[in-house]
């Protein structure tokens, strides 16, 4: 089955169900599915021939219905997709590296400081401790987790863009993801603030292994 024909499958489940029959007409599958009624016919032919719809051409257009061989093939891909998507890591290994120095600064502003308390219900110790990733780890361990937007603000002299977090924890100790809207740190480099000196109270130095949990 290609994926144009799942496209059919899928208009005609989600229009009357996957075991009733859908009445409508070439003219009306093409501007729904952005084709021509040339292209709609010929693959309704192909997918009766292949035995995934029941098709009858009546007064009022085509009646369409799924076979059992389809409604399985929506099934199969149904699990399949929420295995993906239910698919959750709990920890996300990272590996403790120097930064530019630009944390300590950025981290102790008042503002940002008012804020961390405030959403993220810690205050912050003034410097981030860095981590390199696997972006792909990094990406399914936060998909579950709540994004807070630390807003930007302007001062009279500039203008400091707003930061996303995301709460953690490192050995019990209540952490935040913080990924800034401007930063000049590679995209595999997440910065994570945490009440203390993180460097200092858990021991670490550069290339220690560091296991952040949800």
């Amino acid at each position: 089955m290609g994926v144009e024909h799942l496209d059919y499958l899928i208009e005609i489940a989600e229009n009357n169900g996957l075991f009733a029959s859908y009445q409508t007409t070439t003219s009306q599958l093409s501007k729904k599915l952005s084709t021509s009624q040339q292209t709609v016919s010929r693959n309704l032919i192909e997918m009766e021939n292949q035995g995934l719809i029941e098709r009858k051409v009546n007064l009022n257009g085509i009646e369409l219905k799924l076979t059992k061989k389809s409604i399985q093939l929506l099934e199969n891909l149904n699990k399949r997709l929420n295995s993906l998507f239910n698919r959750k890591s709990s920890v996300l290994k990272g590996i403790v590296t120097s930064g530019i120095g630009e944390g300590r600064y950025y981290v102790s502003l008042p503002q940002y400081q008012k804020k961390f308390k405030e959403l993220l219900g810690l205050l912050p110790f003034a410097g981030t401790l860095n981590l390199k990733v696997n972006l792909s780890d990094l990406a399914q361990f936060i998909h579950n987790l709540e994004n807070i937007e630390i807003p930007s603000f302007s001062t009279k002299e500039r203008t400091f863009g707003s930061i996303t977090c995301y709460k953690v924890k490192i050995k019990n100790i209540d952490a935040a993801i913080i990924m800034p809207e401007r930063t000049r740190h590679e995209k595999d480099i997440i910065e994570i603030i945490a009440p203390f000196y993180l460097r200092s109270k858990l021991h670490l130095k550069d290339n220690s292994e560091v296991l952040l949990e949800k």
